[in-house]
């Protein structure tokens, strides 16, 4: 997980700062707050924010706000780190995002009331009071609360009055002793999933991460919010499920935080809010890596020294949320009637190996088919093969050979007709399964 070290926005600090307004040499931060993958390959976007020391946004330094003509000249470089190749991304557009929008977003903030959090009460409801009194329009902002039971306390709403009153008519709803944080996760998504599409859907949800009631599964909660392209942005308190919560905010494109004290939680409701609308948009086509890609780009602003901002991604086959049974086609192909590796199957056997010592628990089947060209019992043997062969890549690559169970399926599960050369080709292939986790 990583942390980068950018000030909070003091709640009494203005909403943004125009670059004409800095002195030359003020210390400024730079930092990609979130990355959204979900277009990969054709696309990854980069979500960056630029800040003084009090933790207000820099604006103006990209089109369509900028005056400067050599704007672009700032935006000096971006690479990516993939395993121990370092790629330019010598293309990118870049563009500004901030309160003067039009195009909104919609919010919900959902908040832990169970046992554990309930001394915490009176600071959280403050906090969430802070959130809405920064409402602006067009933004809408929905709040529940949840602890064995989910509690509606208000649908999206843009009128921040209308909101705050019927907050305070029912913020003591929901309180419980019991935890179940993915069944409430999973209906705040659905709840929000019922908002226009066209706007940015973002769940804030306070929470030490626990969970002993939910009938939900963490997976079921990143698939409905894959599916209805909603950011899940935690904020864990008090001996929080770190690993579970920051995974869920990186795989949905969202981001975590942790609040040291109850005093930090309104400044970051307020961060969130604010970066979900002030922020720059940087845009590239990624190189392809099945693994984790770690970007780096570099600003050179006129009035401060160069600026670096990193941000991890991940393009696995598997994620923290895969169970066992998945398939998952990392597909390596054959020649005809050969169960010799290609040269083009190398990268993806070593992002295989990557995968596995990152994930030292899954166990996988190496699974082998080919065409229908020969007898059943032959190609059944040349299925098996192609699946050691792959095993045997592995292996070499300090894979444990435990962790590994080869297994010819010969010609029995096409996944093109055997028609033509080309879909005899797509059948010579071995597949993988999660037989362990």
């Amino acid at each position: 997980m990583l942390v980068v070290a950018v000030p909070l926005l003091a709640q009494s600090a203005r909403w943004s700062r125009p670059t004409s307004t800095l002195r030359p040499g003020e210390p400024l931060f730079a930092d990609i707050w979130r990355i959204d993958a979900t277009r990969y390959p054709e696309e990854v976007r980069l979500f960056v924010r630029i800040r003084d020391q009090n933790g207000a946004p820099v604006t103006h330094l990209a089109p369509p706000y900028t005056t400067d003509p050599d704007w672009r000249q700032h935006w000096s470089a971006l690479r990516e780190q993939l395993g121990l190749s370092t790629v330019p991304i010598d293309s990118f557009s870049v563009r500004e995002y901030n309160e003067w929008d039009s195009s909104g977003v919609t919010l919900f903030l959902l908040l832990d009331y169970s046992g554990s959090l309930t001394p915490l009460l009176r600071t959280v409801q403050a906090a969430a009071e802070t959130l809405i009194t920064m409402l602006k329009p067009p933004d809408a902002l929905g709040l529940a609360s949840f602890s064995e039971e989910f509690a509606l306390l208000s649908s999206p709403e843009p009128n921040a009055a209308i909101l705050l009153a019927a907050f305070r008519q029912r913020r003591h709803q929901g309180l419980g002793t019991y935890t179940a944080l993915y069944d409430a996760l999973l209906q705040s998504i659905q709840l929000l999933a019922q908002s226009p599409d066209s706007l940015p859907r973002a769940l804030i949800v306070f929470t030490d991460g626990d969970d002993n009631a939910s009938t939900a599964t963490p997976l079921q909660v990143y698939e409905r919010a894959r599916a209805a392209n909603v950011l899940i942005f935690p904020v864990g308190f008090g001996y929080t499920q770190d690993s579970l919560l920051a995974e869920l905010a990186s795989y949905t494109g969202g981001r975590y935080t942790i609040a040291v004290d109850a005093e930090a939680l309104a400044p970051i409701f307020a961060d969130i809010y604010r970066s979900l609308r002030n922020y720059y948009l940087v845009r590239y086509r990624p190189p392809r890596y099945a693994g984790l890609h770690r970007v780096r780009l570099t600003l050179a602003l006129p009035t401060a020294d160069t600026l670096h901002a990193e941000g991890v991604y991940d393009t696995a086959p598997i994620t923290p949320f895969d169970t066992v049974g998945k398939e998952f086609e990392r597909i390596i192909l054959f020649d005809f009637d050969k169960a010799t590796l290609r040269p083009e199957a190398i990268p993806i056997i070593e992002e295989l190996a990557e995968l596995l010592r990152r994930y030292p628990r899954i166990k996988l089947e190496v699974q082998g088919h080919t065409d229908n060209i020969g007898t059943e019992e032959y190609n059944l043997r040349l299925s098996e093969a192609r699946a050691h062969a792959v095993v045997e890549a592995l292996v070499e690559r300090g894979i444990d050979r435990r962790r590994l169970r080869p297994r010819g399926f010969g010609m029995s599960m096409p996944v093109a007709p055997n028609d033509t050369e080309e879909n005899r080709q797509k059948n010579r292939r071995t597949v993988f399964k999660i037989i362990a986790k």
